[in-house]
């Protein structure tokens, strides 16, 4: 990846302390830099203003583009800012992350959080390019990279039954960072994402099939105050929703996540998770399995 490679223009690129002080030296010295402290608390509205702001004393403009070289955060983050930044400006995904590769980088969702939910506050962004490099994955945390093999477990699940044969053959490979293993990991299972937004850029169809185990794992995540990753609680969101709904094939889409170490069980100091649930802005709608590979939605 060569940021030298873009097009004439005014960038700046909004990222976290940790990207940055693994890639600093990709970012140009005349771009401009934003960098944000690492986690999902940077999610705010009264963030997005202190950005805001930052851009207009940098003296960016509609003819200016953000670079959002990080995670989902920093991408959720970055889109949203660009997409209210002077009613809008492009910007560009790099994500680092295997969960930002495959998932949230594609289709243009934004997003930040309220006191009573995550992502409560959004828009459909599109991004001008996505650029994905296998290359950082190298120096991605093993929790990290769980966090992107559940996502790309739920795409096996609702849509690709050889992509699910694919991970339960692998796992070895995949877990060991082997380059070309992971290369056609994030193919096989950004292919299935960018297809669905193609077909549904918002949500109002075949996309919502890729909620699959997020309506529990939502409400998973935020009781865990976000101590529990998105991964693990969309892990566990997947397996209790096949528990609800007394899925056949539970226990083989259980033994691969537990190939791959993600959680299961709803820990016991999450304590009633219903209210959280009701209070997802999916609640009543829920994503089941007709079989492994092909999915419906089912209301409560």
């Amino acid at each position: 990846m060569n940021l030298r490679n873009l097009k004439k223009g005014k960038y700046c690129v909004i990222t976290d302390e940790n990207i940055y002080n693994h890639y600093k030296e990709l970012i140009p010295g005349e771009f401009d830099l934003i960098v944000k402290t690492p986690g999902e608390s940077i999610k705010t509205l009264e963030n997005i203003g202190t950005a805001a702001e930052k851009l207009l004393n940098l003296s960016l403009n509609r003819e200016s583009t953000l670079i959002a070289l990080g995670g989902g955060t920093i991408g959720d983050f970055t889109g949203f800012l660009a997409s209210i930044y002077m009613r809008g400006i492009p910007y560009i995904q790099i994500p680092t992350t295997l969960l930002a590769m495959i998932d949230s980088s594609i289709g243009g969702k934004t997003g930040v959080n309220l006191e009573g939910g995550k992502n409560m506050l959004g828009t459909f962004y599109q991004p001008q390019k996505i650029i994905l490099d296998p290359k950082f994955l190298q120096t991605l945390p093993k929790k990290e990279l769980l966090n992107g093999i559940a996502e790309t477990i739920k795409h096996a699940c609702t849509f690709d039954k050889k992509l699910f044969e694919f991970l339960e053959k692998n796992s070895e490979k995949i877990l060991a960072k082997d380059k070309k293993t992971l290369a056609g990991l994030i193919e096989k299972s950004a292919t299935i994402k960018k297809k669905i937004v193609e077909k549904d850029e918002k949500e109002k169809g075949p996309r919502m099939l890729l909620n699959y185990g997020h309506t529990i794992g939502h409400a998973v995540e935020k009781a865990s105050s976000y101590r529990l990753s998105h991964g693990e609680a969309v892990a566990i969101g997947i397996h209790q929703v096949n528990l609800k709904f007394n899925f056949k094939d539970t226990q083989r889409i259980e033994k691969l996540l537990k190939l791959y170490k993600l959680p299961t069980e709803i820990p016991d100091y999450l304590g009633n998770l219903e209210k959280l649930i009701q209070n997802d802005k999916k609640s009543g709608k829920w994503v089941v399995l007709d079989k492994i590979g092909k999915a419906k939605i089912t209301c409560l």
